[in-house]
């Protein structure tokens, strides 16, 4: 399993050409071997894989606009010759539209999106990637929830998923448990933390963060072996925001030495 970092814990360090370089080769000191983003500031897809290639970093997926690949060939075509430039088998989506959130009927018709896209991009040998938040777990009842129709009504030989252990502790739902229900779907986990913190105004509140591996309450022991077991090929970090200097690169070497140590 390789170690990685997502590109959007580095956003305010990657305005520029020169900035992205910077901050890709301090992401590289730190040890991680792989990214997860897209193409540089001012740079092509041919120019920020050469500059990865430089470096020594690999990008795991590439991305596409879910819209646009929904009604359009060429919006296809094009995501495809991006993955290809990267040599990557994946393109990764945003999240489902507001007002697809809340319904039974939402859902199934993001899922059966899902598998129109995904399907057009098995013709080219890629599939599509979704990555999860907690509002996938809205409850219908009966133990029923959003993730349950977008898993169980796409097709596995084309739509894939890169599931975030701190978002499914939020939705409610063990990281653990869902590791393996997605295995062989799953190529790319995003890792973070789920830290409850003080601050709460009143009893019932929750306050929580987004924390480094290993420095909140998830149990990463069973969550890597999980990821061992079912053949997940990157483990991605992903800390949404930051506190420690206010400096995004002591929380990626945080976590970094964590996963060390859970042998990711």
């Amino acid at each position: 399993m390789k170690r990685g970092a997502q590109t959007y814990t580095v956003r305010d360090c990657m305005k520029d050409k020169e900035q992205f370089e910077e901050t890709m080769k301090k992401i590289k000191a730190i040890g991680y071997d792989s990214i997860q983003g897209g193409r540089g500031p001012g740079m092509t897809d041919v120019e920020t894989k050469a500059m990865l290639d430089d470096i020594g970093l690999v990008n795991c997926s590439s991305g596409g606009s879910f819209e646009a690949m929904l009604t359009d060939p060429e919006a296809v075509k094009k995501a495809v010759a991006s993955a290809n430039i990267y040599g990557v088998k994946y393109v990764g989506v945003g999240t489902l539209p507001d007002e697809q959130r809340e319904s039974i009927d939402g859902f199934k018709k993001y899922a059966a999106d899902l598998n129109k896209i995904g399907n057009e991009l098995k013709k080219e040998g890629c599939g599509i990637l979704y990555h999860n938040h907690a509002l996938e777990f809205y409850s219908f009842g009966g133990g029923k929830h959003g993730m349950d129709i977008l898993f169980d009504e796409t097709d596995p030989s084309c739509v894939f998923f890169s599931l975030d252990t701190h978002w499914l502790a939020s939705g409610g739902v063990n990281p653990v448990d869902w590791i393996y229900k997605a295995k062989g779907r799953m190529p790319i986990i995003h890792f973070k933390d789920y830290a409850i913190t003080g601050g709460a105004e009143f009893v019932e509140g929750v306050c929580k963060k987004f924390a480094e591996v290993g420095e909140g309450n998830l149990d990463w022991v069973n969550i890597v072996k999980a990821c061992h077991d079912t053949g997940i090929e990157y483990a991605i970090v992903e800390q949404d925001a930051y506190w420690r200097n206010d400096c995004p690169f002591e929380s990626l070497k945080i976590s970094y030495d964590n996963m060390v140590k859970f042998n990711v």
